[in-house]
């Protein structure tokens, strides 16, 4: 009976009025997408979970954590669903058990960046004082890359895709970092 009981834990007595218990979840990365391997954490929120509710977290819908409001995972897929299902045990609970919200994840395969240079001369060979630029490719650079051109292991040029250069002598080695 619910009558001049405190059943879920807040310091009051209840007066057996019944209610209905739900959990919603929420994720720490706020677009619900990550890189292969990161980690996220999940936390329930119950609403008339009573004092000590339990819980069931679930990735595409198999058994997986502890009983506990959170669940940290390092190991999602994409399009993994995460859910929990709580178990109330607060007296006057119209229901027992309630599965929260889903949220599916966005899990991106980590990527190599790498970057190729190429140079508007065909040979590579020019005379003293002409003009060559180089071109940098990006894979896997990202939206915004960086680049910071150097010839013989010197910074030269700007942040840029390309390095134009007049002053370069025989045996020269020019290269990105990207």
């Amino acid at each position: 009976m619910c009558n001049g009981v405190d059943d879920d834990g807040d310091g009051l007595i209840d007066e057996g009025v019944s209610v209905t218990p739900s959990v919603s979840i929420v994720s720490n990365d706020a677009d619900n997408a990550i890189c292969s391997g990161n980690s996220v954490t999940f936390t329930a929120t119950p609403t008339n979970g009573g004092a000590s509710p339990s819980y069931q977290w679930k990735v595409n819908n198999a058994n997986v954590g502890t009983n506990s409001p959170t669940l940290s995972s390092i190991s999602l897929t994409n399009g993994a669903i995460v859910t929990v299902v709580m178990t109330s045990n607060h007296l006057c609970r119209t229901i027992t058990n309630v599965t929260s919200n889903s949220i599916t994840m966005t899990v991106t395969g980590n990527v190599t960046p790498s970057v190729s240079i190429a140079s508007n001369d065909a040979d590579n060979a020019i005379c003293a004082g002409t003009s060559v630029t180089f071109t940098a490719t990006p894979t896997n650079g990202g939206t915004t890359p960086s680049y910071q051109w150097k010839v013989n292991s010197t910074n030269v040029g700007t942040n840029s895709t390309s390095f134009t250069s007049t002053t370069l002598t025989n045996n020269d080695v020019v290269s990105v970092v990207m």
